[in-house]
């Protein structure tokens, strides 16, 4: 995550800033999308192998083996949140900051890491580049290692800074709503998290009302997603505690499957399936449904 501090700057004519609330979206979008961006790396690298990727087998695990896999996990991301920053500050001073790194917990909730400037303003393309080159390069060049070497130990750090970019596209996309001949800079009030915009009048910053649709059916998208995926873990672990332990949803003959999570007591095994274009669907309808339903609010408080 990059963000910026500033000791005095001018009234912007637009603000986004990094609330409480903001944060839990972000954390709750950030843990489902892992499991997501997971599935999605390891979709490629079974491509790469020549391989299918499900049914995804769980085999059990001793406790001594989980804390094992845990540990390497845990390692493996936190390996990835060094060039993550590094490359936040690399385009930061190729746009003229002086970045500075370390690490916070937003509102005494959640730790993270950072790289800042100090009073530094950028062009809105500048700031998007500066937010997206982690998640751009650290996928691109994990894609490619994944050819070169492929090992389903690639999949956890790719997915961990894929997840651990949501901020970043998040604030990307509120950026996206605006011309590009704005400005971007720190908040005066260098306490808060977050940036203000900046244009030489109301009308210079307007969101353009086509990108404002897709960003808000993208988030409503990501919003139906995780709580659909929420909902499904809360299943799976009602099932365990009280009956078999299996959950299906759709059919399993076709391709008409949502999910599938089969406990298998014989050979101690989970399988574990996903219909991946029937959850696109259902993202994209949650997204569609979140649009109009904030389009029609606005239109009611503008009026």
């Amino acid at each position: 995550m990059s963000r910026t501090e500033s000791h005095e700057s001018p009234r912007p004519v637009a603000t986004f800033r990094k609330t409480r609330s903001v944060a839990i979206q972000w954390a709750v979008v950030s843990a489902v999308g892992f499991f997501g961006f997971a599935y999605g790396f390891g979709h490629a690298l079974a491509t790469i192998r020549g391989t299918s990727l499900e049914p995804i087998v769980i085999p059990a695990f001793a406790p001594s083996d989980a804390l094992v896999w845990i540990a390497v996990s845990v390692g493996l991301v936190a390996l990835v949140v060094v060039p993550h920053e590094l490359l936040h500050g690399a385009f930061m001073a190729r746009y003229g900051g002086r970045p500075t790194y370390g690490v916070g917990v937003s509102h005494f909730l959640l730790p993270y890491a950072y790289a800042e400037t100090a009073g530094t303003s950028y062009t809105r393309n500048q700031l998007l580049v500066v937010l997206l080159a982690p998640f751009v390069v650290i996928t691109a060049v994990g894609v490619a290692a994944m050819v070169v070497y492929p090992s389903s130990l690639l999949v956890v750090p790719l997915a961990a800074n894929a997840a651990g970019s949501i901020g970043d596209l998040w604030m990307a996309a509120v950026l996206l709503q605006y011309p590009a001949d704005v400005r971007v800079a720190p908040l005066s009030d260098g306490d808060v998290q977050g940036f203000g915009i900046y244009g030489s009048s109301e009308r210079a910053v307007g969101r353009g009302t086509g990108v404002w649709l897709l960003s808000t059916a993208a988030a409503g998208a990501a919003g139906t997603l995780a709580v659909c995926s929420i909902a499904l873990v809360g299943a799976v672990f009602c099932s365990l505690a009280v009956g078999s332990g299996t959950v299906i949803l759709g059919s399993t003959d076709g391709r008409w499957l949502l999910f599938r999570h089969e406990l298998d007591p014989h050979v101690g095994a989970v399988y574990l399936e996903i219909g991946a274009t029937l959850w696109l669907a259902v993202g994209a309808l949650g997204g569609l449904v979140w649009a109009v339903a904030v389009g029609c609010y606005r239109s009611l408080d503008s009026a």
